[in-house]
């Protein structure tokens, strides 16, 4: 077990990699250490849930200590939670990524690695990735009803999306939006300047696509 993974088994059930910049609003990747018995020092997580790539579709799937290991995962866009034995839930957002393993007799540390910021979700309104992982599920909620009763299709597509691809699209859906509807500008002018920082950020080191998408163009149905 190399000295990074060591470093998560020791005095932490998680820990997040480090920003991509200081001020991007989310981090490059997870650890996450599941073990066979607490150590009552710190969170311990028995399970990991979150949406993988599987057959084609984004899967919500529930991995514990005793999940079949895989060399890879691919992970979809949404949700990330982990939870212990007494049901408290730590929750992150992803635009997609790639989820990894490694596994000691007594314990599983899992490795959620994205071209896209990581966000911790700290369950304050107020708290910026709260706010910037609330409106990307609200406007996949949006997109939802053009599938109509095909979830498989919606499950597909969801898929299909490649993470950086995504959240750029996420970020420019979001500046367009507030920049139309003056009240959300205002109400949420905190948000909205620290995603002009980052657009700026990701332009000025070549990160920014030539010809950028919006979330309604990525979810076109053909």
């Amino acid at each position: 077990m190399n000295e990074e993974i060591a470093r998560a088994n020791n005095g932490w059930g998680y820990r997040l990699l480090p920003k991509a910049h200081p001020h991007s609003p989310g981090h490059t990747g997870l650890l996450a250490t599941l073990c066979a018995e607490p150590t009552r020092l710190h969170y311990d997580p028995e399970s990991l849930r979150l949406r993988l790539h599987e057959n084609g579709q984004a899967i919500w799937t529930t991995l514990t200590l005793i999940s079949p290991l895989r060399k890879t995962w691919p992970v979809c866009p949404g949700l990330v939670s982990l939870r212990d034995r007494l049901g408290k839930r730590v929750d992150f957002f992803v635009f997609g990524g790639s989820l990894t393993s490694q596994a000691d007799p007594d314990k599983v540390v899992y490795r959620l690695e994205s071209p896209a910021p990581v966000l911790e979700i700290v369950n304050y309104s107020t708290a910026l990735p709260d706010q910037f992982a609330a409106e990307v599920e609200l406007m996949l909620s949006m997109f939802r009803p053009r599938f109509g009763t095909d979830d498989q299709g919606f499950a597909r597509r969801l898929a299909q999306v490649e993470p950086f691809q995504f959240y750029t699209a996420s970020l420019e859906s979001i500046l367009l939006h507030y920049q139309r509807v003056h009240t959300l500008y205002v109400t949420y002018h905190t948000l909205y300047t620290a995603l002009c920082k980052e657009k700026a950020w990701l332009q000025a080191n070549g990160q920014w696509p030539a010809q950028s998408l919006t979330l309604s163009k990525l979810f076109e149905i053909d």
